[in-house]
C-alpha cells in the first residue's frame, strides 16, 4: 500500500491587533496636530518681527515713533495704521511726555499733520496709507504695496526720528522689503499679502467646492442608472449642497467680492454641477415614475419577489406507507 501524504495544515492569515491601528491612528493624529501647531508658532514669531528705521547710532534727543498696521481694506485700498509717540532727550520729560509742541508729518491722505501738544499723555492717533498695485479680485493671490513717511518739526526744526514698523493684521502678512532715513524723515515700504491662515482657508475650501460637487454628480449618476424614480433622500441632500456651499463661499476670511478668482476656480462650477445633476435628476425621476404609474420599488427587493424559491415554498412532503406517530 501506498504511504499516505500527509498535507501540510493551512495557515490562518494573522490578523494585526486592534491596538497597532489605534496606536498608527494616534501617532498620525499627533503628527498632523503638531504640524499645525508648528505652523501656527512659526507665524506667530513671524508677525512678532519689526522694522527699526533710523539713524544709528540713535541720537539722544529724538522722537520714537511706533507705527501698527492693525487693517487692511483692498476694497478701500487703504491700510489703517495706529501711531504712538514717545519724546526722548531734549523733547521730553523723562515721563514720556513732550515739553514742547511737535507736529508729525505723514505721507497719510486724511491725516498728514498730526499734533502732539506739550504736556500731553498717551498720545495714540490713527491714519490710512493707500495700497498700491494689486487687485482684490486675485483673493487669494493678491498683493499690494504700503509706503509709510514720518517726520516730525518742533520749534520750526526738523526732530530726528526713529520709525518701528510692525505688523498685527491677522488677515495679512505685512513684510518691509525696503526702508530709508534721510534728514530726519523715515519711510517704510512693506509688501501686503494674504495670511498663511487666509492661504489654508482658501485652498480647503477649493477643496470641498470641487469633492462635494464631483460627489452629487456621481450619486446622480448611479440613481438615473439603476433607473430609479424620484429619490427624495438623494434630492433633499443635493438641494442642500447647493445652499451649503453659498454659506461656505460667504464664510472665506477677508470677504473676497464677487467674482475673485476663488469663485471662477471652484464655487462657480461646484455650484452648476450641482444644479446641473439636481434638475437632471427630477426630470429623470418625473419621467420614470410616469410610465410606471407610482414610485419605482427597490430594485433587489423587486428581483427577491420574483424569485421562483419565494414564490412556490414547497410544503411538507407525507412520506407513504408510514403512518404518523400518535
Amino acid at each position: 500500500m501506498g504511504q499516505r501524504v500527509r498535507h501540510p495544515r493551512a495557515r490562518l492569515p494573522t490578523r494585526t491587533p486592534s491596538w497597532r491601528h489605534g496606536l498608527v491612528l494616534l501617532v498620525v493624529l499627533l503628527a498632523v496636530c503638531g504640524a499645525g501647531i508648528g505652523l501656527y508658532l512659526d507665524d506667530r514669531v513671524a508677525r512678532q518681527k519689526s522694522l527699526t528705521v533710523g539713524a544709528e547710532p540713535a541720537p539722544r534727543d529724538r522722537l520714537d515713533i511706533e507705527a501698527a498696521i492693525r487693517q487692511t481694506d483692498p476694497e478701500q485700498r487703504t491700510a489703517t495704521l495706529q501711531l504712538t509717540a514717545a519724546p526722548h532727550g531734549k523733547y521730553g520729560d523723562g515721563d514720556g511726555s513732550p515739553v514742547e509742541d511737535i507736529t508729525l508729518i505723514t505721507n497719510a491722505p486724511d491725516g498728514n499733520t498730526l499734533p502732539l501738544k506739550a504736556d500731553s499723555t498717551a498720545w495714540l492717533k490713527e491714519i490710512s496709507v493707500p495700497l498700491t498695485e494689486g487687485t482684490a479680485s486675485d483673493y487669494p493671490f493678491d498683493r499690494y504695496a504700503a509706503t509709510l513717511v514720518v517726520g516730525a518739526i518742533a520749534d520750526h526744526q526738523q526732530v530726528p526720528v526713529t520709525l518701528r514698523f510692525r505688523d498685527q493684521d491677522p488677515y495679512f502678512a505685512i513684510t518691509p522689503h525696503t526702508s530709508d532715513y534721510e534728514d530726519g524723515v523715515a519711510a517704510v515700504t512693506a509688501d501686503v499679502e494674504r495670511s498663511r491662515s487666509t492661504f489654508i482657508l482658501a485652498w480647503f475650501m477649493i477643496a470641498a467646492m470641487w469633492t462635494v460637487a464631483l460627489a452629487v454628480v456621481v450619486a446622480c449618476w448611479l440613481v438615473v442608472r439603476q433607473g430609479r424614480g424620484l429619490v427624495w433622500g438623494a434630492l433633499g441632500w443635493m438641494a442642500g449642497s447647493l445652499f451649503a456651499l453659498v454659506g461656505l463661499r460667504n464664510a472665506a476670511s477677508g470677504n473676497p467680492p464677487n467674482g475673485s478668482l476663488l469663485d471662477y476656480a471652484a464655487f462657480y462650477w461646484a455650484e452648476a454641477l450641482i444644479a446641473l445633476s439636481l434638475t437632471w435628476l427630477v426630470l429623470h425621476g418625473v419621467l420614470v415614475e410616469h410610465r410606471t404609474g407610482g414610485p419605482v420599488p427597490d430594485p433587489s427587493r423587486t428581483a427577491a419577489l420574483r424569485s421562483p424559491r419565494l414564490r412556490h415554498r414547497p410544503g411538507p412532503r407525507r412520506v407513504r406507507g408510514r403512518r404518523p406517530e400518535p
